[in-house]
C-alpha cells in the first residue's frame, strides 16, 4: 500500500504555520480542480462511481486518524472488550475493529447485529456515526471549493471574448454528452447515449 503523506509535527512558529496552511490549501484546491475535471457536474450531481471512489479516500484518512483497535471476547462469549493493560490475553477470540470493518456491513446487516451481537453493535455504532459525519463534512468542503472554482471560471468566461455561435454549439453538444453519461451512470433510464448521438448527428447534418 502506498504511503500517505502526513504532517511531521505541529507548527513550530508563525512562519511554519503559514507555510503548512498554504501548502494544505493549495493541495485541497488542486484536488478540487482534479475532481471537477473528472466530473464536470459535481457541484450539482455526483455519479455513484465518483462518490464510491471519494469514499475510499475519506475512509483511508479516517482510519489514519482513528486506528484499528484489537478487542477480545470475554470468557462468557457475550462481550467484546479492550484489554485494560493494552495486552490481549492469549488463547481468546480476537477481532480487529476499525472504520473499514465497521463500514463493511450493509445497513441491513448492521441492524441485525443489534440482536445477534449487541456488544459488537455498540462498538461499531459510534464508528459508523463518526465516519458518516466526517465524510459529510469533507464532501461539504469539496463542494464549497468546487463551486468557488466554478464561479471564478464563470467570471473568466464573462471577461473573455464572446464565442461565435458555431463554437458555442460545439461546446453545448459536448456538455450534453457529458451530462448524458453522468445521468446514465446514476441509473437514469432516460439517458440514451445512442439516441443522443443520432440527434447530434442530425443537428450537424442540417446545413
Amino acid at each position: 500500500m502506498a504511503k500517505t503523506a502526513t504532517w511531521s509535527s505541529d507548527p513550530k512558529s508563525l512562519q511554519d504555520a503559514a507555510y503548512q496552511a498554504a501548502r494544505s490549501i493549495e493541495g485541497v484546491e488542486s484536488s478540487a480542480k482534479y475532481v471537477l475535471a473528472q466530473c464536470p457536474t459535481f457541484s450539482t450531481e455526483q455519479p455513484t462511481e465518483v462518490k464510491e471512489e471519494l469514499d475510499k479516500g475519506w475512509i483511508l484518512r479516517f482510519s489514519e486518524l482513528n486506528p484499528v483497535k484489537t478487542y477480545f471476547l470475554t470468557s462468557d462469549g457475550k462481550n467484546w472488550v479492550l484489554p485494560s493493560d493494552g495486552i490481549v490475553p492469549e488463547k481468546v477470540a480476537k477481532r480487529e475493529i476499525g472504520v473499514h470493518f465497521a463500514m463493511s456491513f450493509t445497513s441491513q446487516a448492521f441492524g441485525t447485529l443489534k440482536n445477534s451481537d449487541p456488544s459488537l453493535y455498540q462498538i461499531i455504532l459510534p464508528i459508523r456515526t463518526a465516519f458518516s459525519k466526517y465524510k459529510s463534512n469533507r464532501l461539504g468542503d469539496l463542494l464549497r471549493l468546487i463551486r468557488k472554482i466554478e464561479r471564478e471560471q464563470a467570471g473568466e468566461v464573462l471577461r473573455a471574448p464572446t464565442k461565435n455561435f458555431v463554437d458555442f454549439c460545439a461546446d453545448t453538444l459536448g456538455n450534453l454528452v457529458v451530462r448524458c453519461k453522468n445521468a446514465k451512470a446514476r441509473g437514469d433510464d432516460t439517458a440514451n447515449l445512442d439516441l443522443l448521438a443520432k440527434q447530434i448527428a442530425a443537428f450537424k447534418a442540417v446545413k
